[in-house]
């Protein structure tokens, strides 16, 4: 079994070794954000979204499993996701369902345009 004080000191090492690379590393066009469509952001999903925005880095945020929730609380859940992110316009935002393949098309055209 894997101690927590081993997990705690993975994730640290984990967490340094992303945030150099997404801060010195040639300018990134854009950095993807899968979070859970179903529940309200995490507090690591908050921070990394967050760290996107302090270095400005622009966010496509594909909020996954969309075809779990009924259509009628889309809205409401991508509110509730969006306020706890503090989501920039800006940013690309997709409801998305790997299942139905809904916001695939959506997802892709963002990536596009970011690659431009």
């Amino acid at each position: 079994m894997v101690s927590q004080k081993f997990l705690r000191k993975s994730e640290k090492k984990w967490g340094e070794m992303i945030e150099t690379y997404m801060t010195s590393r040639t300018p990134l066009k854009a950095v993807i954000q899968i979070v859970d469509l179903r529940h309200k952001p995490t507090e690591d999903d908050r921070n990394m979204y967050e760290f996107l925005k302090y270095y400005q880095i622009p966010a496509i945020v594909i909020a996954t499993k969309a075809d779990k929730i009924p259509r009628s609380k889309w809205h409401k859940n991508m509110k509730i996701v969006k306020e706890a992110l503090d989501f920039d316009p800006e940013d690309g935002f997709v409801m998305f369902s790997s299942e139905t393949k809904m916001g695939k098309e959506e997802a892709w055209k963002l990536i596009e345009e970011a690659m431009q």
